[in-house]
């Protein structure tokens, strides 16, 4: 969900307040008797198909869908630790993506099988990672990095992450190997503008904002096919600074050097919504 100070106030601050109970994971034993709570899974994994529908004018996964497939992978985990983004919004709060970046390896063809794996690393006291990685026949397509913090609407301050977890979480000592979020600071002297991008309510999330990945598919979308085939891309950081919603209109500087991109999605006032670092092969 995209970084907002202000989107609390699409939610009802007066619903009262309620405690999260993390129910026990419970499984049976071949005769179906009830045995004692299983521990919750630190690391999610699952099958996934490369579809058609995400795939991109190669036939192959489309680096868009790839930031899309991570942000299911992660509700999907959340849903079975009972902290998923309609168990916190019943709570005043909300699931806040600060940042994320994805690095490309493979890139597999429609109809492939792939493994998609996702864990959350210890968190501080305001904001954590989390992680995914995606294999297909042994080799790595793509790992990512998330951070994420948790906003308390009645408060309109982040809340206590920690808290958020389960009191008897075991987080995965697993990592992934990518280079830290980066300091991008976009330079008023630009090699191009493009745009604008109009958010549209196909931009838009539950929370009447643009969605983050919404904010990946306008800015690879502002490039041509034949650009895109191009650049390569190996991987792409994205910092969310603003929400955007819909009607803004976006503009997209572009700053080159060498095989960096450092663009993002401003709004008219020159600030911007997302800032992005794209780095393409040499």
């Amino acid at each position: 969900m995209p970084l907002s100070g202000s989107f609390g106030r699409h939610f009802n601050k007066r619903t009262p307040r309620q405690t999260l109970r993390f129910p026990p994971i419970y499984h049976k034993s071949p005769d179906f008797t009830i045995v004692k709570p299983m521990k919750p899974i630190n690391k999610n994994t699952t099958q996934l198909a490369v579809l058609p529908s995400s795939c991109d004018h190669t036939g192959k996964l489309g680096r868009f869908d790839v930031f899309k497939t991570f942000m299911d992978l992660a509700n999907e985990h959340a849903t079975v630790l009972g902290i998923n983004q309609a168990v916190l919004v019943s709570r005043n709060q909300f699931w806040l993506t600060v940042k994320t970046r994805v690095h490309f390896y493979n890139r597999p063809e429609m109809g492939k099988m792939m493994t998609a794996e996702t864990w959350p690393m210890k968190p501080g006291s305001l904001r954590t990672d989390r992680c995914y990685r995606l294999t297909c026949e042994g080799q790595l397509v793509a790992e990512g990095k998330t951070e994420w913090a948790v906003m308390d609407f009645n408060t309109g301050r982040l809340a206590n992450i920690a808290t958020v977890f389960p009191t008897d979480f075991d987080f995965c000592q697993d990592t992934v190997d990518l280079e830290d979020f980066p300091r991008i600071v976009l330079s008023e002297q630009t090699d191009e503008v493009r745009g604008p991008y109009r958010v549209s309510s196909s931009d838009t999330d539950m929370g009447m904002h643009m969605n983050n990945t919404a904010y990946v598919r306008a800015l690879l979308g502002l490039f041509t096919t034949k650009e895109l085939d191009e650049m390569d891309i190996q991987d792409i950081c994205v910092i969310f600074k603003a929400s955007a919603h819909e009607g803004d209109m976006l503009r997209m500087p572009i700053v080159r050097s060498g095989n960096i991109i450092d663009t993002g999605l401003v709004f008219e006032d020159g600030k911007p919504a997302v800032v992005a670092r794209i780095t393409c092969k040499n």
